[in-house]
């Protein structure tokens, strides 16, 4: 008899939401219907996923099939977890043949109405954010030998760090299926603006299940696959563009009739180091360490904090200045002033850190204002890095007044990096403190070792390249921008900025800043559309940023019915679970009922590409555009041709030429014919045929 894994779903969820990555991707677990019995993991028969990389922003549509061997029906929990800022999209459930489209909901009328449809023995299915970028998924009833599937669609900005981008797909099973799985398949399309430089897989090197091909300098195609296979870790896939100097990239998108975004367009802007950096080309910093040594702090806190200290001293530069700053009931400064970072003034900072001990309560306030009193000079990169576990007991302790204090006293531009220290900390001060001052918080969980923690992020503003960022967009009227102040640039890291605009048309973005020469500025000049199109993951993760600083509000005024009410409105229109919603699909109702949110159009569309003109060559920034074609819910399959043709009526490309299901789909063209010959400038138009209906638009292709 086959051993079936059994496990609660309570320690389930413990162990997941302690270490995200202990099981790496979603696992079924089953018990029969209406009973108390453990559950049991039940086995992945197949798992697929489709990926589609642009730069730095990945969709991820995920494909998995339990079926359920055992002879009862059973009511099952699914558990997965996402990457680190991914951002779900779109739930698919299929039972019994028929595929249904989940829509978000407000989380307790969702609970309710599932709730009611079990209690009829009805097949609905509720997807509930955990939090950790964790859901738990429930279906019920499920009936005995039969496949429960299940399409998951994400969005991810892939971070970077020191010139590469990692892809990472959650792909270990071990412990999470009773056997092999009979299928694993990955595809993965990567494409970027620039030339890459490498892209290769440090998960799976050398590896005759892997495979990669250039199809051209800024793309690749990557396979990864097999059967009857019991995948033991995470896929990886790395890569790197050439970068020779700071550089911004802009992407937009415009909202299309059938979205639920409004009418304003979207922008994505980043800003990236160059792939090297010699070290007469960084900033000098100013920089303090301010630490809270209250008694709180005793026992293995301190030593760990020490650790950190010791770390932030062997990443200082020669030209750099820094001091240490202590706080309990009483203030300490190791040197009066900022010192600078001489040999000997290292040595003399270490014996006084290995001499702290932890002792009084908490005077957050006074600690803020010695630290900001420092000599910060204009020519330096001026950061302090902010640690505490708890919240003020001494001294001022309203928490606005604190932060107000600071931000007043803050004169030299102070990045402030603030770390939170345990469960127990005044996340609204911290919030606050960052924002307003250039920064972002940190959280330290009693999991996490506080001295990498810090250690990680002192190498991570350890060379600055550019210091007190702003962005001029020209006459582009924007709003609802996050971040609002801009952190310094850093070699090894970037600096992002979602927001929305109301008008359109070709602006002049700048970027400022100061380098350690001089005043820096680069200017691109950008389109910023309002023909529907674009890149549609840039409207998601605009939302996941406004929700998070709603949420960031909650942490500080509490859960006022105008915020809570915003957070859900962005989460249902934009379709991102958060703690006040869930995913809700009921099988028993209709796709098409009225009452339900359209997901698809109801005929077929074919939206204006994007970028439009663009420059096949890239001398105009825009190497390739992007064609977008709807296929609506009342086709099962259909072939569907996109075909490009010139004015004189003459077939250059066919583009797409494949049986598809409903759904979104986005095809790539790099201005080449048939023959993969470059075309010369022009307008040309692309054609969209299915069966009897043909629909068509013009576009501009620039050298």
């Amino acid at each position: 008899m086959r051993r079936l894994l059994r496990i609660t779903i309570a320690a389930v969820l413990a162990l997941l939401v302690m270490h995200t990555h202990a099981f790496a991707t979603g696992a079924l677990f089953v018990r029969p219907l209406n009973s108390s019995q453990t559950y049991q993991a039940m086995w992945i028969k197949t798992y697929d996923a489709t990926v589609a990389i642009q730069d730095q922003l990945a969709e991820t549509r995920v494909d998995q099939i339990f079926l359920n061997e055992t002879n009862a029906v059973v009511e099952a929990t699914y558990v997965f977890p996402l990457p680190e800022g991914a951002v779900i999209s779109e739930l698919v459930y299929w039972f019994n043949g028929q595929r249904y489209v989940a829509s978000i909901r407000e989380r307790k009328a969702a609970q309710e109405e599932y709730d009611k449809r079990i209690r009829q023995l009805l097949d609905p299915a509720l997807l509930q954010y955990l939090g950790n970028n964790l859901f738990k998924l429930n279906i019920a009833p499920i009936n005995p030998q039969s496949e429960v599937r299940f399409e998951i669609t994400y969005v991810e900005l892939l971070p970077y760090e020191f010139g590469t981008v990692d892809y990472r797909f959650f792909l270990k099973t071990t412990g999470l299926s009773p056997k092999p799985l009979q299928r694993v398949s990955l595809n993965i399309g990567a494409g970027t603006a620039k030339e890459f430089k490498r892209l290769f897989s440090p998960s799976h090197p050398n590896s005759t299940d892997t495979q990669i091909q250039q199809i051209s300098p800024s793309q690749y195609r990557v396979l990864f696959g097999d059967e009857n296979f019991l995948p033991d870790r995470d896929f990886v896939l790395r890569f790197e563009t050439k970068r020779d100097a700071v550089d911004m990239n802009v992407i937009t998108y415009t909202p299309a009739a059938v979205d639920s975004f409004g009418r304003d367009s979207f922008y994505a802007l980043w800003i990236t180091p160059p792939d090297t950096i010699n070290a007469d080309a960084t900033i000098p910093r100013s920089i303090v360490f301010t630490a809270d040594v209250s008694s709180s702090m005793e026992g293995e806190r301190i030593d760990e904090l020490k650790l950190a200290l010791n770390s932030f001293l062997d990443h200082l530069n020669i030209e750099d200045q820094f001091n240490i700053v202590t706080f309990g009931t009483s203030v300490v400064k190791h040197r009066a002033d900022l010192a600078p970072a001489t040999p000997a003034e290292i040595a003399q900072a270490r014996a006084f850190v290995n001499g702290l001990s932890a002792v009084g309560l908490t005077n957050i306030a006074g600690a803020l204002q010695a630290s900001l009193a420092q000599s910060y000079h204009d020519s330096t990169a001026n950061v302090m890095i902010f640690m505490t576990d708890g919240y003020p007991t001494w001294g001022e302790l309203r928490v606005n007044v604190i932060v107000d204090s600071a931000v007043a006293r803050n004169r030299k531009g102070v990045r402030i990096f603030p770390f939170g220290i345990g469960p127990d900390v005044s996340k609204p001060l911290l919030i606050d403190l960052a924002r307003r001052n250039g920064g972002y918080p940190t959280y330290i969980t009693a999991n996490d070792s506080i001295a990498l923690v810090v250690e990680n992020h002192v190498k991570r503003i350890s060379q600055p390249v550019l210091s007190q960022l702003s962005i001029d967009l020209g006459g582009l009227q924007t709003y609802d921008r996050y971040p609002v102040v801009l952190s310094d640039l850093f070699f090894g890291s970037q600096v992002l900025q979602f927001g929305r605009y109301t008008n359109s048309g070709a602006f002049s973005v700048t970027l400022r800043g100061k380098s350690r020469q001089d005043n820096f500025a680069l200017t691109n000049n950008v389109t910023f559309s309002n023909n529907p199109g674009g890149l549609r993951a840039v409207a998601r993760l605009w939302a996941r940023h406004k929700i998070d600083y709603l949420l960031e509000q909650i942490d500080i005024y509490g859960e006022l019915p105008e915020l809570v009410n915003a957070i859900i409105d962005l989460s249902i229109r934009f379709s991102i679970l958060t703690k006040y919603t869930a995913l809700y699909s009921d099988p028993n109702t209709a796709v098409d009922d009225d009452n339900e949110v359209q997901i698809l159009p109801k005929n077929f569309m074919l939206e204006q590409n994007y970028p439009n003109p663009f420059s096949a060559s890239g001398t105009f920034g825009n190497p390739e555009t992007r064609i977008v074609f709807y296929v609506p819910p009342s086709k099962e399959q259909q072939r569907v041709l996109i075909k490009i043709y010139d004015l004189l009526g003459r077939l250059v490309a066919v583009l797409f030429d494949r049986e598809v299901a409903p759904g979104r789909y986005e095809v790539v063209w790099n201005g080449k014919d048939l023959l993969g010959h470059d075309l010369p400038s022009g307008t040309y138009l692309y054609r969209l045929e299915a069966g009897e209906v043909v629909m068509a638009k013009k576009m501009t292709l620039m050298r």
